[in-house]
């Protein structure tokens, strides 16, 4: 039987492969096993993202709001003050715009756990039994990388995306797969345009924040419904979409 009473967050930095969100769940389910052999039982442990993937720390509390107090673990390493003391902010926003609110804990950041030397101690025996580092994985050698690596991709702009802490709570990681679906179906976009995520960009208050470059023209915030047309319009007509200008040139002359 589940206790309704507490929930437990995950939160984690994202990871730039696709695995790192499958790995979080993995181990809050892992978490959730622990805590319901120990007679705690949660009512969910929910995995969240401060940046690059979702869900972002919003939408973890709104999933997990329906219990009387939900406990906050930092998974982050390092950890990073600044960023903490943001996080605080984001919940408090969070909580001020509910009626009814369970009780919100941050747990100690994961390096001041006091028990986690004990574990790092346990497995570095465990590992002292395991094999080598193989010579070969996969079909890959070790001593050459693919020659595609080499070469340089045909585009004309970079796109810098912004999934930093603040922009990714603001949705920015929910919107990057219709950015890059609008890139790859958009005729005209494919070849002349890289997408690049990004960490924080600064001025967060504008995002979720798009640059483009090497025109320097920032955008935001940004809307699902504005990513087609703003990339249309600046990349294939050379023009800056001004109201949803926010720093570097208002006018662009057309490449060809």
């Amino acid at each position: 039987m589940h206790d309704t009473s507490l929930a437990v967050i995950l939160l984690s930095r994202g990871a730039a492969y696709a695995a790192g969100e499958t790995e979080l769940a993995q181990l809050a389910e892992r978490v959730q096993a622990a805590m319901a052999a120990q007679g705690m039982a949660p009512l969910r442990v929910q995995p969240a993202f401060v940046d690059r993937c979702q869900p972002a720390l919003p939408e973890a509390l709104d999933a997990c709001a329906a219990a009387q107090a939900v406990v906050i673990v930092p998974m982050m390493v390092p950890d990073e003050p600044s960023l903490r003391r943001w996080l605080h902010k984001l919940v408090m926003r969070w909580r001020a715009g509910r009626t009814n609110c369970p009780r919100l804990v941050f747990a100690e950041p994961l390096l001041q756990a006091p028990r986690l030397a004990d574990t790092l101690v346990h497995t570095v025996r465990q590992s002292l039994a395991a094999p080598d580092v193989p010579a070969l994985v996969g079909d890959d050698t070790w001593e050459r990388d693919p020659a595609g690596w080499s070469s340089v991709p045909e585009h004309q702009h970079h796109v810098l995306w912004c999934v930093g802490p603040r922009c990714a709570a603001k949705g920015s990681v929910q919107l990057w797969p219709g950015l890059a679906r609008t890139v790859r179906e958009t005729p005209g976009l494919r070849k002349r345009v890289m997408l690049l995520q990004t960490g924080c960009q600064y001025p967060c208050n504008h995002g979720p924040l798009m640059i483009v470059y090497p025109d320097s023209v920032w955008y935001g915030p940004l809307a699902e419904a504005d990513l087609g047309r703003v990339l249309v319009q600046h990349v294939l007509h050379g023009e800056v979409d001004a109201a949803l200008h926010v720093h570097g040139p208002r006018q662009v002359l057309q490449k060809q």
